[in-house]
């Protein structure tokens, strides 16, 4: 266990249709607070979730396209043992490119959609000893404890840590299969949880 952050294989869709970024950003803001996902503060209420929204009008390609990128960054507390000393992370990125609003009609009415190529990047990594909700010994200051830091990460929490490594790499599996159910791609899990359709309102 080398440094503080285990960092595990980012999962990615790549989607090139038609979606409606509205519904697609408030069933993963849902799915996330379903999951007991909170923002970095530690607020349920995801009040600083995301660290990034740019949208560019016009690119190299056309005027009318656009570009844009959101940022979110999430933590949760582990449910295994020792859960003071892990905290699981997800950075989780949309990124839209040559986007386009067209019209589409579900049950005899217009929606406003989008179309053109959607990347959404999970980055999944454990962060160890950070969690502000649960206390956990300060290796550093402690006069005892930080004499034996190293030989606690490298024998005790090793062996917990890839139960850790698994349970987190589960979340961002359902976490992209419900997505990739979301928008009709297909998946390689057994059916996810969503109880919204691409086209409609939330």
């Amino acid at each position: 266990m080398a440094g503080d952050k285990i960092v595990l294989p980012d999962l990615e869709i790549i989607y090139k249709d038609v979606w409606v970024m509205l519904y697609l950003y408030r069933v993963t803001r849902y799915w996330f607070y379903e999951n007991g996902w909170n923002d970095l503060t530690n607020n349920p209420d995801h009040q600083n979730i995301e660290h990034l929204y740019l949208e560019r009008r016009g690119t190299s390609f056309s005027p009318t396209h656009r570009e844009l990128r959101i940022w979110w960054r999430v933590q949760k507390v582990p449910l295994f043992v020792g859960r003071a000393y892990y905290n699981y992370r997800l950075d989780f990125e949309f990124n839209g490119i040559q986007m386009t609003d067209v019209e589409v009609v579900k049950d005899d009415k217009k929606i406003k959609a989008q179309h053109g190529e959607l990347r959404i990047t999970i980055k999944p990594f454990i962060q160890l000893e950070t969690h502000p909700g649960i206390k956990s010994p300060s290796w550093s200051k402690h006069f005892l404890l930080r004499y034996i830091e190293s030989y606690f990460k490298q024998r005790v929490l090793k062996r917990t840590l890839e139960d850790h490594k698994k349970e987190l790499y589960r979340e961002a599996y359902r976490l992209q299969g419900m997505l990739k159910k979301y928008l009709e791609l297909k998946t390689f899990l057994p059916e996810m949880e969503t109880f919204q359709e691409k086209f409609e309102h939330i």
